[in-house]
């Protein structure tokens, strides 16, 4: 799953679980950080997971909570499950 994470400014927390009880975070394998573009160089939040022939996809919104639009990502490789 991800998920906002409060504080100076927005960014995404991850977190992986077996039996949806026992969670273990994953925010540094996933690199959710912003990226220095001016629309998402503040912060980056409202996260979506969502598949899309056989590939993850997040779509999250950047700057003033989406104001001048949102992005998209892939994951790349394989799950850290």
């Amino acid at each position: 799953m991800c998920f906002a994470c409060r504080g100076q400014h927005y960014r995404l927390g991850a977190a992986a679980s077996d039996d949806g009880v026992n969670w273990q975070r994953l925010d540094a394998v996933m690199g959710l950080g912003p990226s220095g573009q001016d629309w998402e160089s503040e912060m980056i939040c409202y996260p979506a997971l969502f598949w899309h022939r056989q590939r993850l996809w997040l779509a999250y919104n950047g700057n003033g909570y989406g104001m001048t639009g949102f992005g998209l990502a892939v994951w790349d490789g394989d799950l850290p499950l």
